[in-house]
């Protein structure tokens, strides 16, 4: 294999995260005793619908009957839930199930991070469905682990798919590290885990219907079992259905989901803990403008939307012939056990299938490529309206073994494997669209095109990875635990592949060895403050795409990519101090990041011809400060604010083509020095909550300062403010009906049209002079994430 070499072996290797032995949830390092009937194990409480239990606060550590040490966890949360408290010795943010609770169902896991103060977010609609974006200290979610229950699901794009929001317990986001034993390839960013509630002990359930703006409509029901006899066994299944037309444009959306959890605890303090998912969904696609798309709209002089009338010499505007149809299934069954003289082991495997297609409607020329319609049908000429299909089958699958081992009351050794592997293949078809502008199923054979008697495909993708990681952690707590130390070091050899089955070019791979130390600090000063410092190595591998082989017009074949991306590298280094007392809590981060072959989505030129295709832009520095302040109730009424301030700069030129002297030649843009795209300089949240166990309300405010949109600063999005406000009433329960609560949720109630992020980045919207003196021509608009107009949710909702 051959490896990147790298400038970072210096850095001590360290365990991110918690004292936690299991990272998804609170965990206390187990004693030899059985949880009390009607309680869970550790800290996962017990989690009746419509009900938060109240945590007890632990004075400190907790020693066990048999002489050993345990470590609790102590999760208590401010600010109606937007906070928790944390003790992980690097910046953690969170929020817990009682926010969670007070927000639309239709939220996903993206819209209730979006006032932490690390995140800025995109959204597509007001009913979740369509997904969005996540930028985090000049980075985005591609340079980030998305995680659910502790292992990996898909980008922030579709949270929506993983779990239904009233089987959250919470969401984390770690910004900018990821404990040594995470199962994640791109962590640049950090780290977003979302976790699921635990089952409960007892017979019940939940349902809830919701109704609002823009034609939404979703039913949800939940039914716990339990404890199943004298097994241990307990577990829930719920299901859920929505529906919901675009906020702008033509075009309906629609969602079914299926979730299931169960798990067993055994007297030792060893537990199988199981959740699975099923996601199906119809989308149509929006449309998303350029700079001058969006200020026409704004002004009323167009619109940029897809049409709702069918014309056949122009099927790409048709609402009709874009859209996705896209399956999910998700399962982990993580297994903790308890093993004799000192030492446990975990287990978690985890698999992920993603498959559907997208269809856009399409102009193809038989003129040009000669296709017959159907294997043996009758050949086509001229302009042929059509759907252009992208079929796509993902299976992501792995698992990560984790043995521990006790040397003494101070430190606690790991060894660890993790595997990961996917297969990501596309498939490109075409088939005929009918009269009056609807689309053929794809895989049907009578109207598809075929050329010489196969289905004509000019692109056939297969491209994936292998990733095998070892690592080693020492945790180790001293002064009664008011000091620990987490140390570590994983390294991963990574295979990755491409191949175009629709060229004669051969299957292209590469292998990449990455290091990644980590060396965390906490110390408790007393019982209300704690500092950190966490320094660690995080990476993002490319695309695998990337190696594919690219089509040279002049010579009329195909050849290697020449700009071949290196993986993308980062050094964090991160100083904190935490504060919590009965009144409540803060927050304080710094951060400092030193990012090598930053990886760039953007097109090229290989002999005149522009491809589209991934980079290295150089190194990049981000610095700066995210604060959290938060209040425990006071007379009912508990306020939340939170800011940061970055500063991210390039520090290298991008690498471009230009015309000098009438010849295309390699250039470079001078971006060095200039603003990272999409890092705005300010974040802030202000948000406050009200409770009194009848009435209950939220409202929260975001701003996000302008930020640049291509890399040479020549466009960018000014500042915006975004809002939401929530008001309910909790009913008096009758008969076996709980709880029963009514609540509206708003969004944008001020009507704000505006840009909140970039959809796609360019190099520069205006032509320039390169370093080298050619004329680099523009690279075309950046498109742009709209914050969906004013809308509305009322939920009823009950349990039993």
């Amino acid at each position: 294999m051959a490896s990147i070499k790298t400038h970072h072996g210096r850095f001590l290797a360290a365990i991110l995260g918690s004292t936690v032995m299991f990272h998804d949830f609170s965990y206390a390092a187990p004693s030899h005793h059985s949880a009390p009937k009607g309680r869970t194990s550790g800290v996962q409480s017990k989690q009746g619908a419509g009900h938060v239990a109240a945590p007890r606060r632990a004075s400190g550590p907790v020693r066990s009957q048999v002489g050993e040490n345990v470590d609790v966890a102590v999760k208590r949360a401010g600010g109606g839930g937007m906070m928790r408290r944390e003790t992980a010795p690097h910046a953690v943010q969170t929020v817990t199930k009682r926010f969670i609770a007070m927000q639309s169902p239709t939220n996903t896991a993206l819209d209730l991070v979006k006032n932490l103060p690390s995140v800025s977010v995109s959204t597509n609609d007001s009913s979740g469905i369509l997904g969005g974006a996540i930028n985090i200290r000049s980075l985005t979610d591609s340079d980030m682990g998305i995680l659910l229950n502790g292992v990996p699901v898909a980008t922030a794009y579709y949270l929506n798919q993983n779990v239904d929001s009233e089987n959250l317990d919470h969401v984390s986001i770690t910004p900018g590290s990821a404990e040594i034993n995470l199962p994640v390839t791109s962590a640049a960013a950090g780290v977003m885990d979302a976790g699921t509630i635990a089952p409960d002990h007892k017979f019940g359930g939940m349902m809830d219907f919701s109704y609002g703006s823009n034609n939404l409509s979703r039913e949800f029901l939940r039914v716990n079992s339990g404890d199943i006899g004298n097994s241990g066994v307990r577990g829930y299944m719920s299901f859920s259905h929505e529906h919901a037309r675009n906020w702008i444009g033509p075009g309906t959306n629609e969602r079914r989901h299926l979730d299931f959890g169960a798990r067993k605890d055994f007297d030792n303090g060893s537990f199988i803990n199981l959740f699975a998912s099923w996601n199906h969904q119809f989308t149509a696609m929006p449309l998303y403008p350029t700079s001058q798309q969006f200020f026409d709209k704004k002004n009323g002089r167009g619109s940029f939307s897809y049409t709702s009338e069918y014309n056949p010499a122009n099927p790409s505007r048709y609402s009709g012939l874009v859209g996705n149809m896209w399956d999910q299934f998700f399962i982990t069954a993580p297994v903790h056990v308890v093993l004799p003289r000192k030492f446990t082991f975990d287990f978690k495997p985890y698999y992920v299938y993603n498959g559907g297609y997208s269809y856009n409607g399409s102009l193809f020329n038989a003129s040009a490529n000669s296709v017959t319609l159907g294997p043996n049908g009758e050949k086509l000429s001229g302009s042929v309206p059509t759907t252009s299909t992208y079929s796509v089958y993902r299976p992501h699958a792995g698992a990560v073994a984790e043995l521990s081992y006790k040397i003494d009351r101070h430190n606690t050794l790991s060894l660890g494997y993790w595997f990961d592997y996917q297969d990501n293949q596309v498939n490109n078809l075409y088939s005929i669209a009918t009269e009056d502008g609807n689309k053929n199923f794809p895989y049907a054979a009578g109207t598809g095109l075929y050329q010489n008697g196969s289905r004509y495909m000019p692109y056939q993708g297969d491209s994936g990875w292998y990733n095998h990681s070892l690592f080693v952690r020492d945790v180790a707590r001293y002064l009664d635990n008011r000091l620990e130390v987490n140390a570590g070091f994983k390294v991963s050899m990574i295979n990755r592949w491409s191949k175009n089955y629709a060229s004669h070019a051969p299957r292209t791979e590469e292998n990449t060895v990455v290091p990644l130390p980590q060396l965390g600090i906490g110390y408790k000063i007393d019982q209300h403050n704690q500092i950190y410092v966490n320094a660690e190595g995080d990476y993002r591998m490319p695309d695998p795409g990337s190696l594919s082989s690219v089509f040279d017009a002049q010579t009329g074949s195909y050849v290697g990519n020449p700009y071949n991306a290196k993986p993308q590298y980062l050094i964090k280094e991160e100083l904190g101090w935490r504060f919590d007392n009965k009144y409540l809590m803060a927050d304080l981060s710094f951060f400092n990041y030193s990012i090598t072959n930053r990886l760039v989505a953007t097109s090229v030129y290989v002999n005149n011809q522009a491809i589209s295709t991934t980079i290295n832009a150089g190194n990049q520095t981000a610095r700066g400060f995210d604060a959290m302040i938060a209040a425990h109730p006071i007379y009912h009424f508990s306020p939340y604010a939170s800011v940061e301030y970055l500063h991210a700069t390039m520090d290298s030129n991008l690498p471009a083509t230009g015309l000098l002297n009438g010849v295309t030649v390699a250039d470079n843009l001078p971006t060095k020095g200039k603003r990272a795209v999409m890092a705005p300089h300010v974040l802030a949240n202000i948000g406050l909550t009200y409770d009194d166990g009848k009435f209950f309300g939220n409202f929260a405010v975001h701003y996000t300062s302008s930020q640049y949109t291509t890399f040479m600063n020549d466009e960018k999005i000014p500042g915006y403010f975004t809002d939401s406000i929530t008001v309910g009433y909790h009913f008096p329960s009758f008969g076996f009906v709980k709880s029963p609560t009514f609540r509206l949720n708003f969004n944008n109630v001020t009507g704000s049209f505006v840009r909140t992020g970039a959809y796609g980045l360019t190099n520069n919207a205006h032509a320039t002079k390169g370093v080298y003196g050619s004329a680099i021509s523009a690279s075309g608009s950046p498109t742009y994430y709209l914050y969906p107009r004013f809308n509305m949710t009322g939920t009823v909702s009950l349990a039993f």
